[in-house]
Parts: C-alpha cells; sequence; structure tokens
C-alpha cells in the first residue's frame, strides 16, 4: 500500500522563509522610517512654534523703539527723555543722549561656542498707563517687562518715564542649552525713586544665533538705504535707524533627527555646525521690523 505525503519540499521552506523575511524587513523598514518622519516633524512644528513666539516678542517691543508720546513739545524731545545711559543693563552698550537703540557685534563670529553674536538694547517713552498698569498680572504684559509694572502714584501722562529693554543670547548651565533672554528696566525721569530694574528672564531655549542687522536712513527718506551690522554702523547714524532685520538660529532639542552634518544660511552666507555628531534640525527665523515711530 502507497502513502503520499502531503507537505513542504526543504526548498520551499527556504525560499518561503527568504521572502518572509524580505516582506517583514520592508515592512520594518516603512514603520522605522514613518516614525522617523513624524519624529522630523514634530521636532519642526516645535521650532517653528518657539521662532514664532521669539519673532512675536521681538517684533512687539522693537516696534515701540524710539517712541516719544509728544517729541514738538519742549522737554519731550529724543535729547530730553533720553539720556545718556551707559552699560544698559549689564550689555556693555552705551546709549548716548538722543539715542533710541543700538547694537554690539561680536567678531568672533560663528566660530566655536561663541552664542552672543549680537547685543541688542532700545528703549521708549511709555504712553499712558495702558502701557505697563499699576497691579495688572503679570501675564498681560509682555514677558519682558512684566516685572517692572506702574506703582501707584506713576502715571506717564504727568510724568516721563522710559522703558529700556536688553535682548541677547546665552548658554544656560542648567538646561545646557544657548537661551534667548531679555532684561527690562524702567526710568522715571520726573521721580527717580520709582526706577525699577527685572532680572533676566527667559524666553526660549536652544536659540543658537541672534543676528542683527540695523536699516540706516541716510537720505531722510524715512525708509532703510542699507541694513548694516552693529559694528558697520557709524556713530553719527544710530539715530538714524528706523528698522531691524532680526535672524534667529534654532535648534532641535532632540540631537539626532537628521543623517547628514546640518548647516543654515544667514544673510546668505553659509554656516556648517562645528560637530560631526551633531545631527539636530536647524532653523533659521527672520523679521524685518520696522520702527513706526522713527518713520
Amino acid at each position: 500500500m502507497k502513502y503520499r505525503y502531503l507537505g513542504f519540499t526543504l526548498i520551499e521552506l527556504m525560499i518561503t522563509l527568504l521572502l518572509s523575511s524580505i516582506l517583514i524587513a520592508a515592512i520594518g523598514k516603512v514603520f522605522i522610517d514613518s516614525g522617523n518622519a513624524f519624529r522630523k516633524q514634530k521636532t519642526l512644528s516645535y521650532l517653528v512654534e518657539d521662532g514664532r513666539y521669539a519673532q512675536l516678542i521681538l517684533a512687539k517691543e522693537l516696534r515701540r523703539a524710539g517712541f516719544l508720546r509728544n517729541r514738538q513739545a519742549v522737554g519731550g524731545q529724543a535729547g530730553d527723555l533720553f539720556t545718556n545711559d551707559a552699560d544698559v543693563l549689564g550689555s556693555g552698550v552705551t546709549l548716548a543722549l538722543g539715542e533710541f537703540i543700538k547694537g554690539s557685534f561680536n567678531s568672533t563670529g560663528f566660530s566655536g561656542d561663541t552664542f552672543n553674536i549680537n547685543y541688542l538694547v532700545f528703549r521708549y517713552q511709555l504712553n499712558d498707563t495702558e502701557d505697563l498698569p499699576v497691579g495688572a498680572s503679570p501675564f498681560d504684559a509682555s514677558p519682558c517687562t512684566k516685572n517692572i509694572h506702574l506703582t501707584v502714584g506713576e502715571d506717564p501722562a504727568l510724568q516721563n518715564i522710559v522703558v529700556s529693554l536688553f535682548f541677547y543670547v546665552a548658554f544656560d548651565n542648567a538646561t545646557n542649552s544657548p537661551v534667548l533672554y531679555c532684561k527690562a528696566k524702567r526710568k522715571n525721569l520726573t521721580d527717580p525713586t520709582k526706577d525699577v530694574t527685572s532680572a533676566a528672564t527667559p524666553l526660549i531655549s536652544n536659540v543658537e544665533r541672534m543676528y542683527v542687522l540695523y536699516g540706516v536712513d541716510t537720505d531722510s527718506d524715512n525708509s532703510p538705504n542699507q541694513y548694516l551690522r552693529a559694528d558697520q554702523v557709524a556713530s553719527a547714524n544710530w539715530v538714524k535707524v528706523v528698522s531691524t532685520r532680526v535672524f534667529l538660529v534654532l535648534a532641535s532639542e532632540d540631537k539626532s533627527v537628521v543623517y547628514k552634518t546640518p548647516s543654515y544660511t544667514i544673510n546668505g552666507h553659509l554656516y556648517t555646525v562645528n560637530s560631526a555628531a551633531d545631527k539636530r534640525i536647524y532653523k533659521v527665523f527672520t523679521t524685518t521690523i520696522a520702527m513706526r515711530n522713527k518713520l
């Protein structure tokens, strides 16, 4: 009596295993690639959110730079209210008489771990009590001015009050990342006992660079003729600055997002990160802010 055995031969099993392995590997690669794409997209969305937030804060404050409540009145001009201020908020930058904005440029540029490429300081006169209302919640104001609210008895309509701001990037050892900071002070020219200075306020972390160009109006037509770094602006031309162009370079917190060594471009110049092991996402945010009070 003959028996028939039903099943697979060894060759058929080997072919089946090979095809299954290829299929599993392909599915696994698709799964891994999808996960990496999702992680990269999520990281990029966080960067965009942080970058827009920083731009919003800078634009909100810079648009007020140079504001004078009544610059045509006696005692209401820049030379009366914007007095000489040495080492504004510890920045090392001096705002001379009549100047409302100034910066410094670190000539070492983008080498090494130098994060303080630019220091930016500017000031403006308060218009009314709505700018920094007495007793308001800190959340009602800009993060930079939340700790310098007016006190009881202060009224910008009756007193000359000037706010100064300082933006810079510095390394924070606690978070092990460079952070965009701001400092602020309120100077009451009528009653100096009311002067208030705030501590440094961190805005966002992982800001690798802040690069600032100043739009100088050299022919008095209320528009910038050229954009210059702080070290390129002549001393007499700081009062002619009518706009700024701010570049912020943000990096992802995750250091293994991309495969190639990343690079970025600022103002037409290409920069490559120093460490080959750095596989973060870098994104440059650029905004041009007109100082409407000077136009």
